[in-house]
């Protein structure tokens, strides 16, 4: 199977760009060859970070977090280039980066925090517990579950037409946006274009829509909205000090990475190819990994230049920080550091630090196959893929100059964050798999106090190779 990348598209006047591109905060979970030289696994941590660096260079990604935990410890951190390129800013551990659709992730725990409590069934019908009722229009009689929105399943589907991105927060609240895209008469329904033609419970379609219903679900079985309800019961508690679902929370925004999208040279054929990457202003550039497999169109060279670079230089550019009404489903600002702590938690069955985050029970849950006819590696929001054989639990994200990773060995317990600001999937996955590679050969040790502060921490973690 071919990656089919993450499209950029042209972007309309500010305040709100309207996208109706499909390939928009869709995960990427097919099964991949490996993809770089594994013969030569990194078992010192200088020729690893010069591989990352290298491969940084070649897929023009301009900056880079990254965290490796194990056995629920988080154990190796770096970060590479730059936040922002025009004014020298470098990425550290601390410099947020949004999310995309690894942020599904947090709002299905918020979620699952409130099913622990006793305040609905999984196999509920939601409309017990919205403002306003959502009904599958082709299949009314056919309720729609909680379990449902956790597994792609619910019969709603995106329809990018009436999901704008905005510079900054979006002018909607999440209630009005949600009830006006699912209800008949609202100002973004559409009974074709937002719902799928399948029964619900019985066709998988990832939708992001439904995971933005999840976030409402919170806000009103809580009683608070859904970004405060985060805050107060899965990021505090579990010392997440960089993670923020709104930019109107951040008070300096130089401590979130720019995103930044490739652009490049004009043609009209090489889009043909189904390899290639089109957006209005760049029809003709050929993914740099089609360019090394001589996957590109016969006439490529001819048409868009020499060794994949299109008919002008590839160049990086700045876009702007963006924000959409189903903001649940993607538009998390957090650091490697941070989510690495998230991903611990999960690594520890529900546990990190002494805060319980979810049961046990909870996390085994999330990890089982509840519509396998519908889809054989879907959970409950977090879902399987292989990587070069290695079965890996998680959740990526890709948006408009965003690419991010993170996912578990559940044999090993080891767990993999590596947060971008660009949408480079092929760069990015060789260092997810030399990392994964570096953390089952590595020694990571913490030998008492190091550093004297009074605590036993990731400064205290010292690598033993």
């Amino acid at each position: 199977m071919s990656y089919i990348r993450i499209l950029s598209i042209f972007l309309y006047l500010i305040p709100s760009i309207g996208h109706s591109n499909e390939t928009l905060r869709v995960r990427n979970n097919l099964d991949l060859r490996s993809v770089y030289d594994r013969s030569n696994i990194f078992r010192d941590e200088a020729q690893l970070i010069e591989f990352i660096e290298s491969t940084m260079d070649s897929y023009m990604i301009p900056g880079a977090s990254l965290a490796i935990v194990k056995d629920d410890a988080i154990v190796w951190e770096r970060s590479f280039g730059y936040a922002n390129i025009d004014d020298a800013v470098e990425v550290g551990n601390s410099t947020m980066f949004i999310l995309s659709s690894v942020s599904k992730t947090i709002t299905a725990t918020a979620l699952m925090q409130l099913w622990e409590g006793g305040f609905f069934n999984l196999d509920d019908a939601i409309n017990a517990y919205l403002p306003f009722n959502v009904y599958h229009p082709d299949f009314p009689l056919e309720p729609i579950t909680f379990k449902m929105l956790l597994s792609h399943t619910s019969g709603i589907k995106d329809n990018w037409s009436v999901m704008s991105y905005y510079n900054g927060d979006s002018e909607f609240s999440l209630e009005y946006y949600l009830e006006q895209y699912l209800v008949p008469g609202g100002q973004f329904y559409g009974s074709n274009s937002n719902f799928t033609n399948s029964i619900p419970g019985q066709g998988f379609v990832y939708s992001n829509i439904a995971v933005a219903l999840i976030g409402l679900l919170v806000e009103h079985i809580s009683g608070q909205p859904f970004n405060e309800y985060c805050n107060e019961y899965i990021f505090s508690p579990l010392g997440m000090e960089n993670s923020y679902w709104l930019l109107s929370e951040i008070d300096d925004i130089n401590q979130v990475a720019m995103p930044y999208e490739l652009s490049a040279g004009s043609g009209s054929t090489c889009f043909e190819i189904g390899c290639g990457v089109y957006d209005n202003s760049n029809p003709c550039f050929c993914d740099s990994a089609c360019v090394e497999y001589n996957d590109c169109c016969y006439d490529y060279e001819e048409i868009c230049g020499e060794n994949g670079t299109g008919g002008n230089e590839l160049v990086l550019q700045e876009q702007y920080h963006y924000g959409y009404s189903d903001y649940p489903s993607g538009q998390l600002r957090s650091s490697s550091h941070d989510l690495a702590i998230f991903m611990a938690a999960y690594i520890g069955n529900g546990l990190y630090n002494g805060y319980r985050v979810l049961d046990e029970s909870t996390i085994s849950l999330m990890k089982e196959i509840h519509f396998l006819d519908a889809n054989a590696s879907q959970g409950l929001i977090w879902y399987y893929k292989n990587l070069d054989q290695r079965i890996l639990f998680g959740h990526n994200g890709g948006d408009l100059g965003s690419l991010t990773e993170m996912f578990i060995s559940l044999d090993d317990k080891i767990g993999i964050v590596i947060l971008t600001n660009t949408s480079e999937y092929w760069g990015v996955v060789q260092i997810e798999e030399a990392l994964f590679d570096f953390a089952e050969v590595a020694t990571f040790s913490a030998m008492g106090d190091i550093n004297q502060d009074g605590l036993l921490s990731i400064l205290d973690i010292i690598l033993m190779i």
